[in-house]
């Protein structure tokens, strides 16, 4: 019994700590994107929930085992995070389709020095991310949501080739 305590407590944790916010994102469209997806994986872990509770009351009424059901996952939270001295500018490109036929693209990431963004995304997807900060040229990164990572750093620079320097004889 303090093993299923133990879980509930441990749902109720991570719901509660796996909230985004827009709070550097420019493009509306995005921000509205963000807020569905949002109330989509709320409904899901909520149905889960409830889904458990009853689960855990039969599984106590019938004195047997109790297994927890968990939906298939659809999203996943990601960070940007902008590790150089100056402000970056992303955008992320996709091909998989939100609704309506539109591209879950999220565009319009102003990100000061320093700063992170807590983003949801479809999972599994790969996305380009094109970043640039204002003295610097357009840079290109593909992130796929369906690794292990869940934080990407960027800084100006990182996808370029090193110069190699030629030694002279």
């Amino acid at each position: 019994m303090p093993s299923k305590v133990c879980f509930f407590i441990v749902m109720i944790v991570f719901t509660a700590t796996s909230f985004t916010s827009a709070q550097y994102l420019t493009d509306k469209t995005s921000i509205d994107r963000q807020h569905e997806m949002k109330s989509k994986r709320a409904g899901r872990n909520a149905g889960d929930v409830l889904l458990n509770v009853a689960n855990l009351f039969i599984s106590i009424t019938l004195n047997s085992e109790f297994e927890p059901v968990q939906s298939e996952r659809a999203f996943k939270k990601i960070t940007i995070l902008n590790q150089s001295k100056d402000s970056l500018y992303v955008n992320m490109v996709t091909d998989v389709l939100w609704k309506d036929s539109t591209y879950c693209d999220i565009m319009g990431i102003a990100l000061p020095a320093g700063a992170k963004q807590k983003i949801l995304v479809p999972y599994p997807a790969a996305y380009n991310v094109y970043f640039r900060s204002p003295g610097s040229e357009e840079e290109k990164l593909e992130i796929r949501t369906d690794t292990k990572v869940s934080v990407f750093k960027l800084q100006p620079g990182m996808t370029k080739e090193p110069i190699e320097e030629k030694s002279s004889q």
